[in-house]
């Protein structure tokens, strides 16, 4: 098999990286719109509903932390294997993240069978919203094995470098929620309504639908002698398993203390009213669409690290980190100065009114004033998980975004300080989680890490 021409190991870095991590922009547009047609729709069966469907989702972000360290190893394991031309260990690195999915999701679907609604009252929703958030967290849990087998699969093809199938994937996973969605919720076509069960059973069904297209794609005659593909014969490498751990782990640990971290701060929020927890929303989520570009780009540079690493190519690696740092803070100015200058006409679309107003306008007079070191932080953070170094974003996160930002807040909101305090300690945290990224990348240990790819020898 001949695997040459490999835009993101040779010819123009800008190029390579910007091949390989616009599709991966597009689809990380497309996943925003996922989640906003589920709660759209969700929506139209009133407040009950959409508390439920919010706090359930809530809880999914904190109970699947470890998919994100699953993902982040697997991007490293495999960009890594490719660049290396250890072609032959891709599809064994694919088996091994699938077989962390599924012991994952089966605790997961346990819990998902039997205690959906007692999560809920354990994060304070009401009997009335935990019975009708719990017809959408149940199936969301049990069916967790499909979301996260999308997830690696839309990973491994990124990482050799195919980031436009994935996009075109995430296009009909789309097209087929934003159908199901009003069909299962009201019972259209002659089918049962299910309520709020109907989004989960949506959102199940469209991306089973995109786990059977990237199957099917890899096994398309035109990729007949492609790399990625499951193995011939399903073999079980402890070491293996042990060494993604090694990167999942940290990385895991990573995306719990932002999950934690966030739960904190809107507690914290909580008791400036509910004014001000709208406002602090609504400032996620703008947050959130801001840092599309930027996610897509850091996720572009992971890949481009873990291959020219993996081709014994350091000076290309630190150009693409070069060029996308220049990129992401330039682009998250340009966006901090639009929050900046329009906060009250963007907070009101997303409805905010009289006190959610003031109090978004406050956060959008400060925070996006650090905008910038948010994305020159992601992109350092994404370069060193492309090297398969994890530990440095979990010190950065505990750091950053527990101790400094949560701690900061609850001694501000301790001494009766005003709103605007907790919205500067979400600075002083985005402050600390740059400088410790900022610390581990300089010292660059993420430019010789090995990785154990199993087989003969590490790259």
């Amino acid at each position: 098999m001949q695997y040459s021409n490999n835009t993101l190991t040779e010819g123009s870095v800008g190029k390579g990286l910007w091949i390989v991590a616009l599709p991966i922009i597009i689809s990380n547009f497309l996943s925003s719109i996922l989640e906003v047609v589920d709660m759209y729709f969700i929506g139209k069966l009133g407040d009950v509903a959409i508390a439920g469907g919010a706090m359930s989702i809530s809880i999914v972000l904190v109970l699947t932390t470890v998919i994100f360290g699953t993902v982040t190893a697997t991007a490293a394991f495999v960009s890594r294997a490719y660049g290396s031309e250890r072609f032959e260990r891709i599809p064994v690195i694919l088996a091994h993240s699938l077989y962390l999915a599924l012991a994952f999701s089966a605790v997961l679907m346990v819990i998902g069978i039997f205690w959906p609604q007692d999560l809920l009252l354990l994060l304070g929703a009401e009997s009335e919203v935990a019975e009708t958030g719990a017809r959408f967290l149940s199936p969301v849990l049990i069916g967790m094995f499909v979301f996260v087998t999308l997830m690696i699969l839309t990973t491994v093809f990124q990482s050799t470098g195919d980031s436009r199938t994935p996009m075109f994937v995430m296009i009909a996973v789309n097209l087929v929620n934003i159908v199901l969605n009003p069909t299962l919720i009201m019972g259209l076509g002659g089918l049962p309504a299910f309520g709020i069960a109907g989004s989960a059973y949506a959102s199940l069904a469209s991306r089973t639908i995109g786990v059977l297209l990237l199957i099917g794609a890899m096994y398309l005659p035109s990729r007949k002698d492609g790399v990625i593909k499951f193995p011939k014969t399903w073999t079980f490498e402890p070491q293996l398993i042990k060494d993604i751990a090694k990167v999942m782990i940290p990385s895991a640990v990573q995306s719990g203390v932002r999950s934690f971290a966030f739960l904190g701060m809107t507690a914290i929020v909580a008791l400036y009213g509910t004014a001000a927890v709208a406002a602090y929303g609504i400032c996620q989520r703008l947050d959130m669409l801001g840092l599309i570009f930027v996610m897509g780009l850091c996720t572009g540079v992971a890949v481009m690290v873990g291959q020219n690493l993996g081709a014994g190519k350091v000076e290309r690696a630190e150009k693409a980190v070069r060029i996308a740092l220049v990129v992401n803070a330039a682009f998250m100015a340009l966006v901090g100065i639009l929050y900046l200058s329009r906060a009250e006409s963007l907070l009101a679309i997303f409805g905010a009114t009289g006190e959610s107003l003031a109090d978004g306008i406050l956060f959008m007079h400060i925070v996006p004033l650090s905008y910038f070191l948010i994305a020159m932080a992601m992109t350092m953070g994404f370069a060193m998980n492309g090297a398969g170094m994890t530990r440095p974003g979990m010190y950065a996160a505990v750091a950053g975004q527990l101790i400094v930002q949560v701690g900061l807040a609850s001694i501000f909101v301790t001494m009766g300080m005003p709103l605007q305090f907790i919205w500067f300690a979400v600075v002083c945290g985005t402050v600390v989680v740059f400088l410790c990224d900022l610390f581990f990348y300089r010292q660059g240990a993420w430019k010789t890490k090995k990785l154990n790819l199993g087989g003969e020898n590490c790259s």
